[in-house]
């Protein structure tokens, strides 16, 4: 069958422009592996130089004749060898979907080099001389160590998930190459993770080295048909992120869908991304909250699109605002607002305040402060998540089933002698069974969120901001720190001047520590009820207790 010929034209806009027809015989099977049936397109814009243009165009047409090509040998089982162009073009589009993949998870400095650990011993197998000059190594590598290597490589970067997911079915000499290929690129896709993990979110340049792969997206709605508020609306519903995630980010592909005039996501540009971060921060938000919430919400939400095969790259990679340092004690509770907030929980409440909302304002602020845990994992405590250890000291298990956790890791934490004395316990004890904090057949907690781009706040989180807005009355107005998340950096700065140990530290705030070391040293609950023996009590007469 003879391939439609193409050419390169201008659009109505002054654009350059093509399409090209997929044939019939393989409209399913490439349906398949590029999620297009009908035609490509190719676009650039007008200001592309005809030279810069026409050698575009010439390697767009190029690849999508490979990929017919490809996919009719691949039918009649003569699958042709692929060039070495079209196998980097393909791990080009791993490196995307790879570092798409993980920065989904926010991994952590020492999640990131494990990842490499499995390369890292099969490496350390193989070693013949470790005692070069220049601190270089040399390693046998045999068919074994190849094998070993390969299966290692093919593992820790998904490979053969993606090319599964991609559709594509490579002959067993290709995959070794590829395979050949990886390593390095492997290597450079984890340089890039630890950079995202120290919050380094800079231009990846090691990306522009990789080919093109396909077609451009082009026309608007035709070819990708969201724009910013519908491509939300899509990733909420495939994703299903907690209704805390929803709440927030829902404002701002409001307001970027508004500032793009509700154009299809394949027409905003780079310029366009900048433009936005620049009309944010002539507002009221800060640099911090432009770049952790508003440019984090685009980006995650534009890479899931790029993943759908609707972009063909996120104008969102690499924008972001300069912060500079705080200060190392921002966040930190000052003593005097210690003292008024803690003493506070101590004065008796009005019979009109619901004796759920009473029990939080005495009872959350002091959890908070001796476990440093975060507040909404204390507001949803409930009665069964409170257990006394068979060495005599009591626990609070922190569980994703009674609300939200961080990564959805339970923990454990002891609680101090301080609560315990001041009647917690027995406040459990008598209470009813379930939530602590918040009553769950109150009309708040049951009604239904009939849109899911609107959810209902959960009665936990509601509770939660309840007691910010009571410590903001109080008078703690320092807007460098939160009124509830601050004794977390409260609790951490107190347990390190009291020498604790910072995997303890680390364990009682569910924070992941900064040394792979670590994960083989994690605290028992013992070590924990040994650790807060030392943590000092705070300086506040709990003699006239009142509920």
């Amino acid at each position: 069958m003879i391939i439609p010929m193409t050419s390169l034209t201008r659009a109505k806009n002054g654009d350059w422009f093509a399409r090209k027809g997929i044939p019939a015989d393989i409209r399913d099977a490439y349906q398949r592996a590029y999620g297009v049936r009908q035609e490509e397109r190719f676009r650039r814009p007008a200001a592309t130089p005809a030279g810069e243009a026409k050698m575009a165009f010439a390697d767009w047409v190029a690849e999508l004749e490979g990929r017919i090509a490809a996919l009719r040998a691949s039918d009649s089982g003569d699958a042709p060898a692929l060039p070495l162009r079209q196998l980097r073009a393909i791990l080009g589009e791993w490196y995307d979907w790879f570092i798409n993949q993980q920065e989904e998870r926010e991994l952590s400095m020492e999640a990131v080099d494990s990842l490499f650990a499995p390369i890292a011993a099969i490496h350390e197998q193989f070693v013949v001389n470790s005692e070069s000059v220049d601190g270089d190594f040399e390693l046998a590598k045999g068919p074994r160590y190849k094998a070993l290597l390969h299966a290692r490589l093919a593992q820790a970067s998904g490979i053969e998930i993606f090319l599964a997911e991609a559709g594509r079915a490579l002959r067993d000499e290709d995959r070794h190459r590829l395979l050949e290929l990886l390593e390095d690129e492997f290597i450079a896709a984890l340089q890039v993770l630890r950079r995202r993990a120290e919050g380094d979110y800079g231009r990846d340049t090691h990306r522009l080295r990789f080919p093109a792969s396909g077609a451009q997206p082009v026309d608007g709605r035709k070819h990708c048909g969201w724009n910013a508020w519908e491509a939300f609306e899509a990733w909420v519903k495939e994703r299903n992120p907690q209704a805390s995630t929803i709440n927030r980010w829902r404002g701002v592909f409001e307001h970027l869908n508004t500032f793009t005039d509700g154009k299809d996501l394949t027409l905003i540009t780079d310029d366009d991304a900048v433009a936005w971060k620049d009309k944010l921060m002539g507002g009221n938000a800060s640099g911090r909250t432009v770049n952790e919430v508003w440019l984090t919400a685009a980006r995650r939400v534009f890479n899931w699109v790029k993943d759908q095969k609707k972009i063909g790259s996120n104008p969102f990679d690499g924008v972001k605002v300069a912060v500079g340092r705080t200060s190392g004690t921002k966040g930190e509770f000052s003593e005097e607002d210690v003292e008024a907030i803690l003493k506070a929980t101590l004065i008796s409440r009005s019979s009109r305040t619901s004796p759920y909302l009473r029990a939080a304002i005495r009872w959350v602020p002091w959890l908070c402060a001796y476990t440093g845990s975060r507040p909404g994992e204390m507001t949803q405590l409930r009665k069964e998540d409170i257990e006394k250890h068979r060495d005599g000291f009591w626990m609070l298990h922190i569980r994703p089933e009674a609300g939200t956790v961080k990564g959805s890791v339970s923990r454990t934490v002891v609680l101090h002698d301080h609560l315990v004395e001041q009647g917690f316990i027995g406040f459990v004890q008598e209470a009813r069974g379930g939530p602590l904090f918040y009553d769950p057949k109150a009309s708040g907690s049951q009604k239904r969120a009939v849109d899911p781009l609107n959810p209902v706040r959960p009665m936990y989180v509601q509770v939660r901001q309840k007691l910010a807005d009571w410590v903001r009355k109080l008078g703690v107005t320092d807007q460098g720190v939160s009124p509830n998340h601050g004794w977390r950096h409260t609790f951490k700065r107190r347990a390190a001047r009291a020498k604790i140990e910072q995997r303890l530290r680390d364990a009682f705030c569910g924070h992941s520590s900064g040394n792979v070391g670590s994960i083989y040293e994690r605290p028992s609950v013992e070590d924990l009820a040994e650790a807060i023996k030392d943590f000092p009590r705070y300086p506040v007469d709990t003699s006239k207790i009142a509920l």
